[in-house]
This record gives C-alpha cells, structure tokens and sequence, in this order.
C-alpha cells in the first residue's frame, strides 16, 4: 500500500509543478491591444488602426481554501478605467492529468461582480466568500498545457455558449501565457453551422506598438533525415527578441530567437532574422534572415526545421 501511494504522488508531482509554474506565470498586470479581426455585425475591421483598444488584465492569487490550493483571481478593464471592469473571474488551477504537462483552469463567474471588485486587495472580503456567490462555467474551463516555457490551450469542444442575446452562438478561446508573451484569440461561432460570427485578438501592447507575433513549428528527425522530419512543438514568439526554450526528445536543450527592429547590428537594413542556439550559449549555431515584415522566416538544418509565421496580418492583408 505505502509503494502504491508512493508511485500515485511521484506521479502527480509534475503535474502539481506546472500547476505552480502556470500560476507564477499568470499573475501580475499585461497591458493588451485587443483588435476586432472580424465581426458580421460590423463588417470587417480596418486592422489595427479602427478597432484597436487597450486591455489591462490583473492576476492575482487569492486565498480561498474550500475552492483549492491554487486560486487566481482576473480582473479586466479598458483602457484606464479600473472601476468598470468588463470581466472578473476567479480560477482555480488543478492538475489536468491528460494531455501530459496540462493544468484545468477552472472558470467561476460572481453572482454580484461589483461586490467583489479588486477582490486581490481585500483578503477579508475573499475570507468571506462562498458558494453562492459563484457561478460555475464548467462549459468553458480552459486546459493550458505547458511548451517550453509557454502555455497553450483553451476550451475544449462546442460546448462554451455565448450569453449574448440573438441566436445560439458559442466561443472558442485560445490562450498563451509565458513570461514576456500574453497573447489570446477569441471567436464567436454559430452554433447551428460553426459559422464565425466575430473573431477577436489581444497581444502585448507596446509603445510603439510596432512588433508582431510568430508561430513557430519545430520539426525534429530522429534519424537526422529531412525526409523523417515530424512535428515536435509550435512556440509563439515576438520578433522583437522574443524567445522561447524547447528541448528534443533526444535531450538536446534549444533556444528560439527573433528579431526584428531591434536588432542592434543592423541599422542601415532592417530585416528579420531567426536565431538557434543551445541553451546557456551566447553564439547560435544556425541563423536564417528574411526582409522586414516577412509574413515568414525558416531554418532548414535536416535535422531539425523551423518555420515561424506571422499571426498578426497587416491591414492590406485583411483588405484583400
């Protein structure tokens, strides 16, 4: 019995560590430019400039024993106006236990929001909360699995439904947290034919905000060939020094670079330029360049591809 329940807690300890590490992650304060790409309400957005706005999310651990040992609390507001949240939610982080290295986030909602408005500054207030002031939203708990140094998820399935008045719509979310990224894609959906209804994006606000994010799909070939190159992991980095860490399965520890602007060493031509090296050297040993605002950059080693693509389009692209 005690070598089962040794084998049961050596199981659940790395699940208990993303657990900790998601919750470092999430919590603090990210400034977003949410961006409407499309709304069959509005037409289509002119990207950025017409349907930019700002977001601020704050994230905070609250302690609420009865609802787990991990428990943010989120609050989001436009622009600069904390006393108008437009969202509060607690969450409360557990173990996901499938797919390997996931967290469920579960979603509750307050019955009476304003009540409990800045809820991470007021530990009395939290100390009262119970049952009846939550609404549980298990339709739309998120499942955030650990990449790197990332986490990437979102809700599963159809089954997260849209309040809004009209017809029956529901919402697919995608979320990616790291240490210098929060970057999140909401759409609306009909629920009758998946027809999209409004599709909306938040990144890391920057000043100016210039930079854009990539999708990164790393490749591995066990045997060195090209020709057995398999999908390995997918990292979302900015191309103004963004980066992000992998390890192969053959144990050879990875770091992704991109830059972009920023690059110090280039300043009569500005190009986009894609950096591999190993972790903890300061020389990488494969490098590939592109023309600034390339929707694309890759490196192609044989063994390993990288292929990184632009997730932010420009607003002739939407034109088209």
């Amino acid at each position: 019995m005690a070598a089962l329940l040794g084998m049961l807690l050596a199981a659940a300890a790395p699940d208990g560590a993303e657990v900790e590490a998601l919750q470092r992650l999430w919590s603090g304060v990210r400034d977003s430019s949410e961006q409407v790409v499309m709304s069959v309400e509005r037409g289509a957005s002119g990207w950025p400039q017409t349907s930019e706005q700002r977001v601020r999310t704050i994230v905070a651990p609250v302690s609420v024993a009865w609802l787990g040992a991990h428990v943010l609390y989120l609050e989001e507001f436009l622009e600069d106006d904390p006393e108008d949240p437009r969202r509060q939610l607690l969450l409360a982080l557990e173990p996901a236990g499938t797919p390997a290295h996931a967290v469920r986030v579960r979603l509750f909602t307050f019955a009476r929001p304003r009540h409990w408005m800045h809820l991470n500054y007021r530990p009395r207030l939290a100390a009262r909360l119970g049952w009846r002031d939550l609404v549980a939203s298990p339709d739309c708990d998120l499942t955030l699995t650990r990449v790197g140094e990332q986490f990437q998820g979102g809700t599963l399935g159809r089954h997260c439904v849209d309040g809004s008045p009209g017809e029956a719509r529901y919402l697919d979310y995608r979320l990616v947290i790291s240490q210098e990224l929060y970057w999140y894609h909401r759409r609306t959906l009909r629920e009758s034919d998946g027809e999209l209804q409004e599709e909306v994006i938040g990144f890391n606000r920057f000043e100016p905000n210039e930079a854009r994010l990539y999708a990164c799909r790393v490749a591995w070939s066990a045997s060195g060939a090209a020709r057995d190159l398999r999908p390995l992991v997918t990292l979302d980095v900015y191309e103004e020094g963004g980066h992000s860490r992998f390890v192969t399965p053959d144990g050879r520890a990875l770091e992704l670079t991109l830059h972009g602007r920023d690059w110090p060493f280039a300043l009569d031509r500005a190009a986009l330029i894609l950096l591999l090296q190993e972790q903890g050297h300061d020389t990488p040993f494969a490098t590939a360049w592109a023309q600034m605002g390339a929707q694309q950059i890759a490196l192609e080693l044989g063994w390993l591809e990288v292929r990184c693509g632009s997730m932010v389009p420009d607003s002739d692209e939407l034109a088209q």
